[in-house]
């Protein structure tokens, strides 16, 4: 660890990183041969990732369109944080814990600002995304309002973390 409490990574183990980022099916032996070192010793560096937790997980990344769910919003909420009827602050982090549980949220930001959460939201088409928005989302109680943008075209969506420069 770095005297900051981040993992002190070196080229080896940001060269392995970038290759699982790549395709999380690499096997070991390819890493090894990528990154020059022996397979035991790839091997070792990937289970120390792993157990650091700095990989959490392996996963496909799909394709939203040909899974019939094109249609992508960005929506920003602004919580009530005192229903009315209700003596109980409502929590942030409990409202949040709660919209993610739906199937068309694939992403829920709590935010500094203006408002107080971020949605990343995707559906069919924006007449589910309409019902979504206004038959679900603002009729919950701890949505005091909400904005919505539709994203008209993406140019990058990745949860890959590049090197910066200066770490090269």
């Amino acid at each position: 660890m770095s005297k900051h409490g981040f993992a002190a990574l070196d080229d080896t183990d940001f060269r392995i990183l970038e290759l699982l980022q790549e395709d999380c099916k690499i096997g070991i032996q390819k890493i090894s041969e990528k990154v020059g070192k022996g397979i035991s010793t790839v091997h070792a560096r990937v289970k120390a990732l792993e157990q650091s937790k700095i990989i959490k997980q392996y996963t496909a990344v799909l394709d939203s369109v040909l899974l019939n769910r094109p249609t992508l919003a960005l929506i920003f909420v602004t919580i009530r944080y005192r229903v009315p009827g209700q003596s109980d602050l409502l929590s942030q982090k409990e409202f949040c814990q709660e919209i993610a549980k739906h199937p068309f949220v694939q992403e829920v930001y709590v935010l500094s600002g203006q408002y107080d959460v971020f949605l990343k939201v995707r559906t069919k088409d924006v007449e589910e995304m309409n019902r979504f928005i206004v038959d679900f989302l603002r009729e919950l109680p701890a949505v005091e309002r909400t904005l919505t943008m539709f994203v008209m075209d993406s140019i990058l969506e990745t949860q890959e973390l590049r090197r910066l420069i200066d770490e090269k």
